[in-house]
């Protein structure tokens, strides 16, 4: 029978105390809730009420060498995730990072180092909607050429709506310094993931940003951006927090049909008869006009329709239960966590390219990245401290 996996948590805020409790509820199996480490003075004692048979530390080194914890979820805030992660790996814990890897593609790049100096350590990244059979099934579609090559895709993702109170409840949150960003780094890296797990990177985004339009918040809030694919396909990637009646729409124009994702539930999948190239050459003119003024679909394509409607916290307890599996097995995790670089290279080039006016070309330059960065959590804070004066 298989030992219980003992894991801690690094970072006890909103989704710290949620893995916590799914954990000690029993919804991971595998998994027994053992540590936990946060920096807040109050922390001991919130964690005491809710988790009396956890051992809480002040400082992360201390609990990644208490012997202790097999494995550990590093749930702090984002500009953490990395510095956490590489401690954990080179303490010989098997690490699981919660979205995004980071906030730049530097550091980030650093953890998967010591990540492959320890191939025997699960590592994996919290990108929980990789679960979603939808977007499995779609992502073999693409990446299998069945449907031919993909021509372009666009995302509408504004279902990230977030009210006031949701920036002032965290002083981290919506800043250059602590969170490293806004919608693209809180909210979207989840569907940033998945286009470049289905579509692959883009080599060149231009990339508009509007900072703090809707809120009262220094960061970004509303995006869109354009992306270019290597192989000559273009795509259309739109988000904000300000939207309360939000739209979740992927749509993926192949050679051979097209793809329609709404609300991550519903995925109709049209097939051609015939690859569209063949289409155009082969179809006369006659049989154009009947298509135009509104032909039968039936007459060039087969539509299938999925559906799934998953619950938000099954996506991340399967996750926490693929993890498990793979620290205890040795199989890969779903989300292997080097795998959280592709997602921040391309948050790191929308940055640069709405913060100098122009397209760019991926992976931008790393050292230019954090030093932009820094010159925005500089000029942030020195706002913050005229306020206070």
């Amino acid at each position: 029978m298989t030992k219980p996996l003992r894991v801690a948590v690094a970072g006890m805020g909103t989704m710290g105390r949620l893995y916590a409790g799914w954990m000690q509820q029993g919804r991971v199996p595998g998994a027994v809730f053992s540590a936990a480490y946060d920096p807040a003075s109050d922390c001991a004692a919130r964690l005491q009420e809710g988790f009396p048979q956890a051992k809480f530390f002040s400082q992360s080194s201390e609990l990644f060498h208490s012997g202790l914890a097999d494995a550990v979820i590093i749930a702090s805030p984002h500009r953490f995730h990395p510095e956490l992660g590489e401690q954990a790996l080179r303490a010989g814990l098997h690490t699981m990072v919660e979205k995004p890897a980071g906030i730049d593609a530097a550091s980030v790049r650093r953890m998967n180092a010591a990540a492959a100096e320890h191939p025997q350590l699960a590592y994996g990244i919290m990108f929980n909607q990789r679960t979603n059979p939808l977007y499995r099934r779609i992502r073999e579609l693409v990446q299998s050429g069945e449907m031919g090559q993909l021509r372009r895709v666009t995302w509408l993702i504004t279902t990230w709506w977030r009210p006031d109170s949701y920036y002032t409840h965290s002083p981290w949150r919506a800043t250059w310094t602590h969170e490293g960003g806004g919608v693209i780094t809180s909210q979207a890296p989840h569907q940033l993931d998945l286009l470049q797990w289905i579509c692959g990177m883009p080599e060149r985004v231009c990339c508009h940003m509007h900072f703090g339009s809707h809120r009262a918040v220094s960061v970004e809030d509303d995006v869109t951006a354009y992306l270019e694919f290597p192989n000559g396909a273009t795509g259309v990637f739109v988000s904000c927090t300000h939207d309360v009646l939000g739209t979740d729409r992927l749509e993926l124009l192949l050679d051979g049909g097209k793809i329609i994702v709404e609300d991550s539930c519903r995925a109709r999948i049209r097939r051609l008869h015939q690859m569209e190239q063949e289409l155009s050459a082969g179809m006369d003119a006659q049989q154009t006009a009947r298509l135009v003024e509104g032909g039968e679909l039936p007459d060039i394509c087969t539509e299938t329709v999925l559906e799934h409607n998953p619950e938000w916290a099954a996506q991340h307890c399967e996750m926490l239960a693929d993890f498990v599996n793979a620290a205890q097995t040795g199989t890969p995790c779903t989300a292997p966590g080097a795998e959280g670089l592709n997602e921040v290279q391309l948050a790191n080039a929308m940055y640069v390219s709405a913060w100098q006016g122009r397209a760019v070309t991926l992976p931008v330059d790393e050292a230019a990245f954090s030093d932009m960065l820094a010159e925005r959590a500089r000029s942030e804070a020195k706002k913050n401290n005229t306020r206070k004066e």
